[in-house]
């Protein structure tokens, strides 16, 4: 079992500037702490996205796997990238940090509330892009979801 001083924080980082923001104000609040940078990309996505209108007989066309599967690995690598980046910022401001890179398993939030389990995290920051009416209630809320679901302390850190 680990101790209080020694459990990390996970950090939400897409390379926004609301991530940006949250990972300066991790790093000013928690750079004692080790902190995990986590980018999460959604596989299967290009599936969704690419499938063709339904025709005449109410069919939809299957996008091809090979397309299918390099949109998959541009994802993971943008992520992998973001998440590198945000860690490497992390260090520069002065923290212990590590990049992860992740599929989604559910959906962002509960990918980011499992890992937390897993890694024993501290706290949960997050960024909030401060979506509001219909975009807020189609697009869900990362944040809204991670307070209402996880039992680890979140931080939702607005960008000025």
């Amino acid at each position: 079992m680990t101790t209080l001083d020694d459990r990390p924080v996970l950090i939400a980082y897409d390379a926004s500037a609301e991530a940006q923001a949250a990972l300066r104000e991790a790093v000013a609040l928690f750079g004692d702490r080790p902190l995990i940078v986590v980018s999460v990309w959604e596989p299967g996505l290009a599936t969704m996205t690419m499938m063709a209108p339904a025709g005449e007989m109410g069919y939809s066309r299957l996008p091809d796997p090979a397309d299918a599967a390099a949109v998959d690995r541009a994802q993971s690598d943008h992520a992998t990238d973001a998440a590198d980046a945000g860690a490497r910022l992390a260090r520069e401001l002065g923290a212990t940090a590590e990049a992860l890179a992740v599929p989604d398993s559910v959906d962002v939030a509960e990918t980011l509330i499992s890992i937390a389990k897993e890694r024993d995290a501290r706290a949960i920051v997050v960024g909030s892009r401060g979506l509001s009416g219909i975009k807020a209630r189609l697009l869900g809320s990362t944040s809204r979801k991670l307070l209402h679901d996880t039992h680890h302390p979140v931080l939702v850190v607005r960008a000025p």
